[in-house]
């Protein structure tokens, strides 16, 4: 079995890495039937064709009158339709009916004037401003907006507020939507100890990342089956990593990927599974692997809480999309002016944490936070955005455009 740790000098450069994750996407997981009320950010399965028309009948797009145009200025009154008790008859010419937004209109109607436009007198009424009424004015015809057949959403459709309304109207109670991927997350080190945890010493440290990682995926859609720290044991090592792919989707750990700490990773891999990218040419974030353990894709993210959240989103998040069922979905990035000149190092992306805000006029600058250390993971929240350098600069001037990431409520 080839292994990437062979030419560990070599440096993968980020489209490399992801051509890698590309390719080894695998189809997203299983179908489920789920009630409207709980399809709010689900992916859909298959389509949603539509076995009704919208509008369901043809309506009244304002409050006002309904009659026949046929060149009169004056109508009289025989009736009301109101939104779900239509008129019962046929208007004739000359006639109108009161009618109100939503309702039904009537048979021999084919326009409606608003109720501003009209003067009554009893049972009379008579248009205002009669060179105004333009024939079939104010109707909202069946059928106008979604026809009986069509593809109303495609496969792999994220369903928010708009798509669950429409698919309300169209009558659905239930949608065939993507499962949940099951997610593993481990940590790796015997110095880490869960928060609360009674064997805490100074010696010790706390495990972030399961938890800022389940987070950040659980915000995705995920459905986590398993936290745990790895520890500094080959066969204890292989035998969590073994039981999260009979479990699990997608395995994550966090730590014991870089140079100096990759051999139980790599021991525990060459005996479950592949390694098959490894180093990528990014800051924070390059001592990242990329495999697979029993055919379940694999992410070997760094320890430092800032790199390992970052790698999330730059290398995680497509496969994790891929997996949801969630098609032609892109990263969000904006372009920004730089407040102020930037350093990085040429050959690799750096990803600096920083903060946008937009002037008056709609342009959007953006500023770098001076505290970038991988280890700082209060740099992530004090920033709203990733400003990229990217590998073929160097640095960038005051005033320059750069791209931006937007953290959003992603991390």
């Amino acid at each position: 079995m080839s292994d990437c740790f062979e030419t560990s000098e070599t440096l993968l450069d980020v489209d490399e890495m992801l051509a890698h994750i590309r390719a080894a996407t695998p189809v997203p997981v299983g179908m489920e039937r789920v009630a409207l009320t709980h399809a709010v950010d689900r992916i859909l399965a298959e389509p949603l064709v539509a076995t009704l028309p919208l509008p369901r009948y043809t309506a009244s797009a304002m409050d006002g009158i309904a009659f026949t145009s046929q060149g009169r200025t004056r109508f009289r009154l025989v009736g009301e339709a109101l939104a779900g008790h239509p008129f019962d008859g046929v208007v004739a010419p000359g006639e109108a009916v009161s009618i109100t937004t939503g309702a039904s209109l009537p048979a021999g109607c084919d326009t409606v004037v608003m109720a501003e436009d009209i003067a009554a007198s009893g049972e009379d009424v008579e248009l205002v401003r009669p060179e105004a009424v333009k024939p079939g004015q104010n109707i909202r015809h069946v059928g106008e907006e979604i026809a009986i057949g069509d593809h109303v959403f495609e496969p792999g459709t994220l369903l928010g507020p708009a798509q669950l309304g429409m698919a309300a109207s169209l009558g659905h109670e239930y949608l065939n939507v993507h499962c949940r991927p099951r997610v593993a997350i481990f940590s790796s080190g015997d110095e880490l100890r869960r928060a609360g945890a009674g064997n805490d010493t100074t010696s010790s440290l706390f495990d972030a990342n399961a938890f800022s990682l389940a987070a950040c995926l659980k915000r995705w859609g995920a459905e986590i089956v398993m936290t745990d720290i790895l520890p500094d044991s080959l066969d204890e090592s292989i035998g969590q990593l073994s039981s999260a792919s009979r479990q699990a989707d997608l395995i994550i750990t966090s730590g014991g990927v870089s140079a100096g700490q990759a051999d139980l990773i790599r021991a525990a891999t060459q005996q479950l599974g592949q390694i098959t990218s490894w180093r990528v040419a990014m800051r924070p974030g390059k001592p990242m692997a990329f495999g697979h353990i029993k055919q379940v894709p694999f992410f070997g993210l760094p320890g430092n809480p800032v790199a390992a959240l970052v790698t999330l989103m730059q290398f995680v998040q497509p496969l994790f999309r891929q997996l949801s069922g969630w098609r032609h979905w892109a990263p969000v990035k904006w372009h920004a002016i730089c407040e102020q000149p930037l350093k990085g190092r040429y050959g690799r992306l750096d990803l600096l944490r920083g903060r946008y805000h937009v002037d008056a006029q709609g342009v959007i600058s953006v500023s770098v936070l001076k505290e970038q250390g991988s280890h700082r993971l209060s740099s992530l929240y004090d920033a709203n955005c990733l400003i990229e350098l990217p590998a073929d600069r160097a640095d960038c001037d005051t005033g320059t455009p750069v791209t931006i990431q937007p953290l959003g409520e992603l991390i």
